[in-house]
């Protein structure tokens, strides 16, 4: 079994329209503010465009190319002269494929999310804004960010199955209200009665649909929104655990420290200046 670390790739178009060509796949136009997610990194090839084929010889990007040492995001000119040519901002994260869930591998080699979804996703379009924004350095923050952006796509770009947790009624309104009201006192228990289950019914339908029981996934979310609210905005790290929904900051201090590998000050001082 192949135990390389596989790296996902994203392309986000800042400036002019680009393509995307896979080989044996129809090419992905992207214009301004479009994305482009390649779960595991497929080899491919960004053109400016779109404008036919890429030439032959046109450099390719493929899983492990990337130098050692090669900064998880940079802005780069792709295809020409800033004329002629697109702006785009590339983040790659790696990854553990024995630790992948199984979707990964049946995701589609890549997957393309609008700019109007980018933009109403506050938490992937602030954190590419940071990452792209002139002048910026790279910090020791920056390959967790790249990982958090890329996570984030994927939730938003990955096609849903049909047996997914939408499919289930009371899972999508406990997922809802996880997602927009994760700062209200949750607990299994009342997240079943929101599902309009029973608690033991539900813990096992939420596990199967998700793959995660409901505690891990409200924790989850809660920690990207800390984790938004710490690198995008002024809001005292004090009032964080409140807005999220803890009680304890030390509950809060540990559940952070545990999704991010930082306490939440070594967040906020790692990530880059809002501008």
């Amino acid at each position: 079994m192949d135990t390389r670390p596989a790296r996902a790739v994203l392309h986000h178009v800042l400036a002019g329209r680009c393509r995307l060509d896979l080989g044996g796949a129809g090419p992905l136009d992207l214009t301004p503010g479009d994305l482009a997610l390649l779960p595991t990194g497929a080899p491919h090839r960004l053109t400016a465009g779109p404008a036919g084929p890429p030439p032959d010889g046109s450099p390719a990007d493929r899983p492990g190319a990337s130098p050692p040492g090669a900064p998880p995001a940079e802005v780069r000119l792709v295809g020409g002269t800033e004329e002629e040519g697109a702006r785009v901002l590339t983040v790659r994260a790696g990854y553990d494929p024995r630790g992948a869930p199984p979707l990964m591998a049946a995701l589609p080699r890549a997957l393309r999310l609008e700019r109007r979804r980018v933009e109403g996703a506050p938490l992937l379009r602030e954190t590419l804004g940071a990452l792209a924004a002139p002048g910026r350095r790279a910090g020791p923050g920056d390959r967790l960010l790249a990982l958090r952006v890329l996570e984030t796509a994927l939730v938003l770009a990955a096609p849903r199955p049909p047996d997914g947790p939408c499919a289930h009624p009371g899972i999508a309104r406990a997922l809802a209200a996880i997602e927009h009201r994760y700062a209200e006192p949750w607990t299994v228990v009342t997240l079943a009665r929101e599902a309009g289950m029973g608690r033991s019914a539900f813990t096992a339908a939420f596990r199967a649909a998700v793959g995660t029981s409901p505690a891990r996934h409200l924790t989850a979310r809660r920690m990207r929104e800390a984790a938004r609210l710490l690198a995008g905005t002024g809001l005292p790290q004090s009032a964080v655990p409140a807005r999220i929904g803890y009680r304890s900051r030390v509950g809060f201090h540990l559940a952070f420290r545990t999704a991010h590998g930082m306490t939440p000050g070594e967040y906020r001082a790692a990530a880059p200046r809002r501008i």
